[in-house]
This record gives structure tokens, sequence and C-alpha cells, in this order.
């Protein structure tokens, strides 16, 4: 046992001493504004922040390898991550359950103090179901019976290591499309099955493709409460700051139903390359604008003040084409090539955004298009989060003069931070008024976060030794 657990450390070090830099996060490094650099943020994997979650999904149908990223997960400080459960994988043999291959994943993300939520979701080819995104919901008696069977031994399985499972993905696509019904009589089917194997598990409902109003609306019509805890939407937008019209929306409709009812982000990402299928298809994507639209994303979720989950962790494999929404970039096997920018902006942004920080309303005057948000902690505003959000996040590295008045914010020693590289820039006094209580800044900024903030509340390793710390990683 001694030696296959050597062994297995061994393949784990030898597959992250191979990860090597990028060259698209090399000239984020290059691209600075023309301040002072005085340390990176410095992260810390011990700490889970709850409000994030990271993508782990469609290991049930093999379209990545969590073997060869797992051990990755962790250091991203993220309190979730979203695995999805897998029937057809799970029961190959009618009535027969074998857990192994999704026992692994969960012990191996817990393992990192990560904790998994489950999507039960797609169909079984035993009982006649597709096993993709966009085939029918089991309504049929015999599915049915099979699937609570089904998931009424998952829940008992994972009763202390799964506390919250998500009732089938996307619901209203495909041949689902305008057929509610098929999705209530499921999760009416579901939830008691839930409820009884778990009491204490929390129950997650729709995880919508879109905010298809009608669909939504008949569903919690048929609904009755209490069916379930939480709502999950899944919103792509070329402008991710677009999407919080809809967020809005639909909390104003779930709070209708039931103001107990949590909503969240349950999807959301970018490719790093033009595609020609999945979501933000035929756009030409690049892994400078991947990073810039998920921390837009994420900047959102927080101001919205929900939870938010980032799809997904590696580029996908699927049978038609590779997918590149990936954290990590990936080879066709499922081998880590490279960590993209997109990753080190997760990391650093789940350090910067630690659930002790909460958005607030701040006074503000800033150039046209730019979002400004205040960051509050223990009721004391301590900083400002902002970025030009009036367009759909660049692959230009250029940096933008202008000047920012934000009232009430007395910072001793500001500090500007850029999130995707974790760079801490000084700020002097011809940047700021330091005697003015409602000071203007002479800031850099352009279409992606940047937080201004108290030095001392922005733990940083030294100038010194950034070089050092940053080829040590590989």
């Amino acid at each position: 046992m001694k030696r296959i657990t050597y062994f297995l450390i061994f393949c784990s070090c030898l597959a992250m001493a191979q990860v090597g830099p990028s060259v698209t996060y090399d000239k984020f490094m290059q691209a600075t504004p023309p301040l002072k650099q005085v340390g990176v943020i410095r992260t810390d994997p011990s700490i889970r922040v709850q409000r994030w979650s990271i993508g782990c999904e469609c290991l049930d149908r093999d379209m990545a390898d969590f073997a060869q990223y797992g051990q990755y997960v962790g250091d991203l400080g993220v309190g979730y991550a979203r695995i999805q459960s897998g029937w057809a994988k799970t029961e190959r043999e009618k009535g027969v359950y074998d857990f192994a291959w999704l026992d692994t994943i969960v012990d191996g993300l817990l393992a990192q103090n990560v904790q998994p939520w489950m999507c039960l979701c797609y169909g079984n080819p035993l009982y006649g179901g597709g096993t993709t995104l966009g085939n029918a919901i089991p309504d049929d008696a015999e599915s049915i019976k099979a699937w609570k069977k089904y998931v009424s031994a998952t829940v008992e399985h994972f009763k202390g290591r799964i506390h919250c499972y998500e009732v089938w993905n996307e619901p209203n696509i495909s041949v689902n499309k305008g057929r509610p019904e098929r999705y209530v009589n499921l999760l009416k089917a579901t939830s008691p099955i839930i409820r009884k194997a778990d009491s204490s598990a929390r129950i997650a409902a729709f995880a919508l493709a879109s905010l298809d109003y009608a669909f939504l609306d008949n569903a919690l019509n048929a609904l009755p409460k209490g069916c379930f805890d939480i709502v999950t939407l899944h919103k792509y937008f070329e402008n991710p700051d677009e999407g919080d019209y809809d967020f809005r929306l639909l909390t104003e409709r779930i709070h209708a139903f039931d103001s107990s009812v949590e909503v969240i982000m349950g999807e959301s990402g970018c490719p790093s390359e033009l595609g020609w299928d999945h979501a933000l298809k035929y756009n030409e994507w690049t892994e400078y604008s991947q990073a810039k639209v998920i921390l837009r994303r994420m900047a959102c979720d927080f101001t919205l003040g929900q939870r938010s989950s980032i799809f997904t962790m590696v580029d996908l494999v699927y049978p038609d084409f590779r997918q590149s929404f990936g954290l990590l970039c990936t080879s066709l096997k499922g081998r880590v090539i490279y960590k993209k920018p997109s990753y080190y902006a997760v990391r650093n942004m789940v350090s910067l955004l630690q659930d002790s920080i909460t958005p607030c309303v701040i006074e503000a005057e800033g150039p046209n298009g730019c979002k400004i948000i205040g960051l509050e902690k223990c009721g004391k505003l301590i900083g400002a989060l902002m970025y030009f959000a009036n367009g759909v996040p660049s692959s230009s590295l250029e940096w933008i003069a202008c000047k920012v008045t934000l009232k009430g914010l007395s910072l001793q020693e500001p500090v500007l931070v850029e999130p995707i590289t974790g760079r801490v820039f000084a700020l002097d006094r011809y940047h700021y008024s330091p005697n003015n209580l409602d000071r203007t800044y002479s800031l850099f900024l352009w279409d992606s976060p940047m937080l201004l903030m108290e030095r001392s509340s922005v733990i940083t390793d030294n100038q010194d030794n950034l070089a050092e710390s940053f080829h040590q990683e590989f």
C-alpha cells in the first residue's frame, strides 16, 4: 500500500513538473502600467472561499481525465466544485451500481478540502435514455422507477460527502424545450427521494440554459414550496455584464415563489479560442479575452451577492471537437499542458474577494463606461473594484489613463491590484490627493477588473522574490 501511495505521489509530482508557463501569461506580465510594482498578492490554497465554485463537469462521459488534472483544483482556493453523476456510467447492468469511478473524483476533491456538489443528470441507454446534453428527460414509468432507485442509491452512497444535489442539467433546451411538465414530473419524483436518503442535503433545481420565462413560470406554478432550496442559471454572454439583468429578474421571480430559495450562477465561462459549437461560438476568443471575461463575470456575481461556478477547470474533448473553456490547457488525451492566464486570474480573484468582503454602493465619478463597486469588510469601506464594462472584453493589453473620484474612501497607502497576474502597484502622491476625504485618483484601467485597496490589506510577496517564485511553480 505504501509503495502504491509513493508511486501516486511521484506521478503527481512528475505531472506537475511537466507543466510549463504560457506565452500569453508572460505577455500579461510584460503589459505594465506606468506604476511601481511593489509585489504580487500571496494566495493561500488552504483558505476555502465559499462563494466560489469551479466546474469539473463531463467526467461522466470521459471528456476529461480527473486523474491528470485533479491535483490543480485545490490551489484555486475555491470552496466548491460542480460534478455530474453519470447514471449510464454508474449503472451498466440493471440494478447494479458501481460508484468506484465517482468515488475517486469525490474523494480527490475532498482530500483538497474542496466540497463537491453533484448534478444528477442525463439518461441511461438501459432504459432507452440518452447520455448527452439535450436528450429527453425520462418520463415513462419504467425509466422514472429506475431513476428513483438510482438517485436513492447515489444519495445514500455519498451521504456525508455530498451535501447538495442538482436535478438535471439545462432542461429547457432541445427536445425538452417548451415541455416544462417533463421537468416538473422529474423534480417532483426526485426531491422526496433525496430528502429521504439524506435529510440534510440541499436540492438545486432548474440549471436553466437561459432565462426562459415561460418554462420557468409554468414550472413554478406546478411545483410545491419546499421542493428545492436553490435555483441555478447558466449564463454565457459575450459581454458578461449584460447577464446581470437576467439574474435580477430571476431572483425576483424565485423570491415571489419562495423567498428562502437561493439563486446562484451555476455555470459560466469563456472559450480561449474560436469555436464552432457550444456557448459563445463564432467569436475570435483568445486566452487574453478569456481571462477578462471570467473575471468580469466573477465581479458581476460578487456584486449581485450570489455564489458562482466557473466553467470549466480543463479543456474538454467532445466527440466531434475540442472545447477550450478550460483554465488549464490540455491535450486530446487529457494531459495538462499549461496553466492559462485564466487559471491565475481565478486563483487571484478568489483570494482577493473572500467571504469576509462584501459589495457595497460607493459614490464615485469616473470615465464613461467605467463600473465601480465598493468593497466592504466588517461594515467598513476598504476599497473599490473597477473596470470598463461597456463592451465585449478584448484581447488588447492597453491600459487607459483616467481619473476616478471615490467619496468616503480614505486609504493611507493605496495600491492598485491587477488580478490576472496578481501584481500590486503603488500609488504615490502624484496619483492622489492624500488630504482630501473624497479623493481623486489618477489610475490606469482596462476592460478587466482592477482593485484599489489599502496596501496592508493585500498580503503580498516581496518584489525581489517574484521571478524566483514564478519559476519555482513549474
